[in-house]
């Protein structure tokens, strides 16, 4: 059964603050609109959602002293999300996410502040490679620094290692991890980014097929409004959106990451997989945070069921 499947996450957690509106945004002035303050991060929305789909979780983050630090690790425990391989400093503040929203409650401005991240190294991270060696498989992402991802994807040759990009500048982190990927999920800027390629001529499946051939074995490239374009050895193939009333856009690809894994642990095929992405973001961006407590396996497959 595919869900006994362990899966350990290594990426951010951090607090999302976010600012919505009703109208169009006006910058350089104050806009009038209501705030959320969220757990967030890539790493740990990750582990929140495959937790809600049912998978045993390890995530393997950092958390500072702080009172925001206090309070992921309280919504960690609560969840039920171990981490207790994860590192916990001293004398340091949690990584903050600070998201504007615009009237389609779509992203317009970010402000990333993840200083924490920057006191890791290769050596601190070590002691946490038994805990991750052990699972089925290891979601990566780039908030944690080029050297650690390197060394993590090295000593980890028995789990299938996942990626997420994130950013397209952080993205260039994961650049010498590329041949040990099982699964890569990143968008259209990032993927650009990491190759190279620069497509004037709109071929994304001439980018999908360019991590196919230095051996990223399963590749999602999402395009905003136009989908995902996917491929394996079986060949490429795209799919649109799935219509839905967008409530907040902040970790619809950290939950797309998620329904991708339920999909492959369960032996789906690729493009059963791409649509248990899709259904996932879709549960996702309708709620305000970044993850949806509607995410859970029936709601999946009931959105899968119906396309």
């Amino acid at each position: 059964m595919g869900l006994n499947k362990t899966i350990s996450v290594l990426g951010a957690s951090n607090v999302d603050i976010t600012g919505f509106t009703d109208h169009k945004l006006i910058y350089g002035d104050a806009n009038i609109g209501t705030s959320k303050t969220s757990a967030g991060g890539v790493g740990r929305n990750i582990a929140e959602n495959l937790h809600r789909l049912g998978f045993k979780i390890n995530l393997i983050s950092v958390f500072g002293d702080d009172p925001l630090s206090e309070f992921l690790i309280k919504s960690c425990k609560d969840l039920g999300i171990n981490i207790d391989a994860s590192l916990f400093l001293k004398n340091e503040n949690a990584g903050t996410f600070i998201a504007i929203m615009d009237c389609q409650n779509d992203l317009a401005l970010g402000i990333s502040a993840m200083d924490i991240y920057t006191k890791l190294n290769a050596e601190l991270i070590h002691s946490k490679i038994k805990t991750i060696s052990q699972s089925d498989y290891l979601v990566l992402e780039t908030n944690f620094p080029a050297n650690i991802l390197e060394k993590v994807a090295k000593e980890n040759t028995n789990s299938k290692i996942v990626l997420d990009t994130v950013s397209g500048k952080k993205s260039l982190r994961a650049k010498n991890i590329l041949s040990s990927l099982y699964i890569l999920k990143t968008n259209l800027l990032e993927a650009q980014m990491l190759s190279g390629i620069d497509l004037k001529s709109n071929n994304n499946e001439k980018l999908v097929n360019y991590f196919l051939n230095i051996g990223v074995k399963k590749v999602f490239i999402t395009l905003g409004k136009d989908g995902v374009i996917y491929g394996d050895d079986t060949g490429v193939s795209q799919h649109k959106t799935i219509p839905t009333k967008i409530e907040n856009t902040i970790g619809a690809g950290d939950s797309f990451v998620s329904g991708i894994i339920y999909a492959d642990a369960l032996d789906m095929d690729i493009q059963k997989m791409a649509l248990h992405g899709m259904a996932s973001a879709s549960i996702n961006v309708q709620h305000n945070a970044a993850v949806s407590p509607k995410m859970n396996v029936a709601n999946l497959n009931k959105i899968v069921n119906d396309l």
